[in-house]
């Protein structure tokens, strides 16, 4: 997953960690700031002390770096420790239970409680890209036994371990993330009878393990007894390949896949990553684009009533936008993430009830609507909105913040200002409107 705000790349690649390194949920005021610090950088962050480096007063949290520095190569990676030493860590996306947990089954020659641990990120070198298992930092631990002499209550990442002639299991789950584990690299070993081995699937993201024996285990070669803080090195590789850039593209590559917020790539471009809302994943994909202003005031249309359209005010409030991934362009006319208030008889005879994105009405009232993209790293496309109706002359609408946020103001008798193209743009009666990706400067 990547970012969803990063700021705008000024010219090559010393502006690359302009684009990047933004930790999750900094507001304007810090992007602003390290954008300009930014400017000093000139390759594109690859470590978590690059970071700090371009940014000293970082926060721990999510950012992106590049495998090598190159630009084809991102990753999100949260920097641990950035006080002091930073530290990276991978985040692993499948944390349900099953996902990514290392066991020794209780039993045998060790008696007590089976040892679970299970795993939510993994110490990562970024530039070698080896995960230390042994490394808890984040993981969480049940159970206890005695693995003589020592008691045993954590196990190291990627292990199925037991010392009663079954097996055990283990799990290692990389989707959502960019890497697949190299096949090979786990094994049964030690004791006797020490396992199946690891069974591989979703190309190379997930690990099945099955190991015990007379004591034995599947793990990393050459480790002897590889719990509590006992591990080594497992190598992880970077799987390059077309970045996804539709809902369907992701249910193709990951049928299970629900409905939820997905990371896409407009044109498949690396640097242009946004967040679309996938719904309808069990069927036919369709993607949508979470507004991060939203509630009074915010991203709504309203039909002002009055004048020879009585009743009362009609409020639609959006929070996501139906979008089409590859054009960009906005069905102001989707309302399934809506709320309407509202009701009146559009020149006394046609019922309103709801408005379309980005539409302000009135019949010698001053209709008002509100577009705030802010949060997101579109923006409204040039020529996308105009007057119409009658007498519409005194409408407007007035852009800010580079074309992220509009204010409308329809008004005529009846008129309107909406997107290029409507006509009584009132219900579900809407065309679309073009975005552009823009990521504010």
């Amino acid at each position: 997953v990547i970012p969803s705000s990063p700021l705008r790349r000024r010219g090559g690649p010393a502006l690359a960690l302009s684009l990047a390194a933004l930790a999750t949920g900094c507001g304007t005021g810090e992007e602003t700031a390290f954008a300009v610090r930014a400017q000093a950088q000139e390759t594109r962050p690859m470590t978590c002390q690059d970071i700090k480096n371009g940014w000293p007063e970082a926060p721990d949290g999510d950012y992106t770096l590049y495998v090598s520095g190159d630009a084809s190569a991102p990753w999100t990676v949260y920097c641990h420790g950035m006080a002091g030493t930073p530290a990276e860590f991978l985040t692993l996306a499948r944390t349900e239970a099953g996902a990514n947990f290392s066991q020794y089954t209780a039993g045998g020659a060790s008696p007590g409680t089976t040892v679970r641990t299970a795993f939510t990120r993994l110490r990562i070198n970024p530039t070698t890209l080896k995960v230390d298992t042994a490394n808890q930092t984040f993981a969480t631990s049940t159970g206890s036994l005695r693995h003589s002499p020592d008691m045993v209550t954590s196990m190291s990442y990627g292990v199925a371990m037991s010392c009663n002639r079954t097996l055990s299991q283990g799990n290692i789950d990389l989707r959502g993330t960019p890497f697949v584990v190299p096949a090979g690299q786990l094994v049964p070993w030690g004791g006797s009878m020490a396992g199946t081995g690891a069974t591989y699937s979703e190309m190379e993201q997930v690990v099945s393990l099955a190991g015990g024996g007379y004591c034995g285990f599947v793990g990393l070669p050459g480790i002897v007894n590889p719990y509590n803080q006992n591990g080594g090195q497992l190598q992880l590789q970077y799987r390059l390949g077309d970045r996804p850039a539709t809902c369907q593209d992701i249910k193709t590559a990951h049928p299970e896949a629900q409905d939820g917020d997905q990371t896409l790539f407009f044109n498949r471009d690396p640097l242009k990553p946004w967040t679309a809302y996938c719904r309808d994943m069990a069927t036919t994909p369709l993607e949508y684009l979470s507004l991060v202003r939203t509630g009074d005031g915010f991203n709504y249309s309203q039909y002002t009533a009055g004048g020879n359209s009585p009743g009362t005010d009609v409020r639609t409030t959006y929070t996501r936008l139906r979008i089409n991934p590859i054009t960009l362009r906005v069905e102001t006319a989707d309302q399934t993430f809506s709320t309407s208030a509202g009701s009146l008889l559009h020149v006394n005879k046609q019922p309103v009830t709801s408005m379309p994105y980005a539409a302000a009405m009135g019949c010698s009232r001053t209709g008002l609507a509100n577009i705030d993209l802010r949060g997101t790293p579109f923006a409204v496309g040039a020529g996308q909105l105009s007057r119409g109706g009658i007498n519409s002359e005194p409408g407007s609408f007035t852009f800010s913040e580079n074309n992220q946020v509009a204010q409308l103001r329809g008004y005529g008798g009846c008129g309107w200002v909406a997107p290029v193209g409507s006509f009584n743009p009132t219900n579900q009666n809407g065309v679309s409107m073009l975005l552009v990706y823009a990521v504010p400067q």
